[in-house]
Formats: structure tokens, sequence, C-alpha cells
């Protein structure tokens, strides 16, 4: 179904300040989470995934 009223210039912003204020879980998580560890491992996963060819299909899961 198409979405009849799609968002204004404001709305997400509104959207966040609703949740915020419900005390969104997510806001909680950032709080106690450093998610610079986080970026060694993706920037490696995008490094493996633009090394792959269309041939080879899909990667594996475990590197055995």
């Amino acid at each position: 179904m198409k979405n009849v009223n799609p968002f204004g210039l404001f709305d997400e912003h509104f959207l966040l300040e609703r949740l915020t204020k419900l005390n969104d879980p997510l806001m909680k998580l950032n709080k106690h989470i450093e998610w610079n560890i986080f970026v060694p491992v993706l920037n490696q996963a995008l490094l493996d995934s633009e090394r792959m060819k269309p041939e080879e299909g899909v990667l594996p899961l475990t590197s055995c």
C-alpha cells in the first residue's frame, strides 16, 4: 500500500523527540555501547564483499 502521507520537513525530528520522551531503548543502548569498536569489523566485511566476484556466489559464513 502506498504511503499517502509521506514525512514532512520536521516529522522525523518530532518522531525522534517523542521516542526520546518515551524512554526509547535505543537511546539507553547508545549510552552503554561504544559503537566505534565495530568499525574495523565492518570495514573488513566491506573489503571482503568488494573483493568477491559475481561468479563466486555468496561468501561463506565461516572461513575454514
